[in-house]
């Protein structure tokens, strides 16, 4: 990352919160992390058999048998860059990659209502592969289903996602701001992880093949902002 990039991975402090009470079982709605469906290679199309069977290897499950074929949900048209965004604040649906992650974290609410009440937040710094940079902050439930809390699957580094109805705002001195909470009825979608843990095998499944749905538009935008990101971190370039 340039000099003047790390120059704006900081955090403003921030004095508003979400007043909004959201019930437990609805977390499930925020975070979609099963982006991808299993097929039998039996079942490709003669194009997709000709895939040479080591490069597809890596994308595959335990069973050789077996490839994950990308099956996003989102709109590529209902997409907004970050070079887009100019001084208007408004709702808008982004396609980007997670750079840096902080939290979850508690913290106490020390005013209004709901005054000594604990609640998440999480922040991350986020690219798409022009190279601009955003920051957001996720609150309350969100924050606690994006950041992983009490479950394997969360929102990591590397991570490609697709965000839905997070709040934008910009400032011509400051990176792209954006606030994710459930007021606004965040989501988010993990389309591919870049970075697979090794000691989490289930992270498999969030790495489709992606040249198995490379007709599709949006299997070529998430496979771009991929390429970008290992090429810019020095991992090894989808190919």
């Amino acid at each position: 990352m340039s000099r003047a990039e790390e120059t704006m991975i900081t955090w403003d402090p921030t004095t508003q919160f979400d007043s909004e009470t959201h019930s437990k079982t609805a977390l499930s709605t925020f975070l979609r992390a099963e982006p991808s469906r299993i097929h039998s290679h039996s079942h490709l199309d003669p194009e997709t058999q000709l895939l040479d069977s080591q490069d597809a290897s890596s994308y595959a499950s335990d069973a050789s048998s077996i490839a994950r074929f990308p099956d996003f949900h989102f709109n590529l048209h209902s997409l907004t860059t970050l070079s887009a965004l100019r001084r208007r604040a408004s709702k808008v649906n982004v396609l980007l990659v997670v750079l840096e992650v902080d939290g979850p974290d508690l913290i106490t609410i020390k005013k209004g209502a709901d005054a000594g009440k604990q609640i998440y937040v999480l922040k991350m710094i986020l690219g798409d592969e022009d190279g601009a940079v955003c920051r957001l902050t996720a609150w309350r439930d969100v924050a606690e289903m994006w950041g992983g809390v009490g479950q394997a699957v969360g929102i990591k580094r590397g991570d490609i996602v697709h965000l839905e109805n997070v709040f934008a705002t910009c400032d011509p001195d400051s990176p792209v701001a954006l606030t994710a909470s459930p007021h606004l009825k965040s989501k988010a979608e993990i389309c591919y992880r870049s970075m697979p843990r090794p000691s989490f095998p289930e992270d498999r499944r969030l790495r489709p093949d992606l040249r198995l749905g490379f007709s599709d538009a949006a299997v070529r935008r998430v496979a771009a902002v991929v390429a970008w990101f290992e090429k810019m971190a020095g991992l090894n370039v989808l190919t």
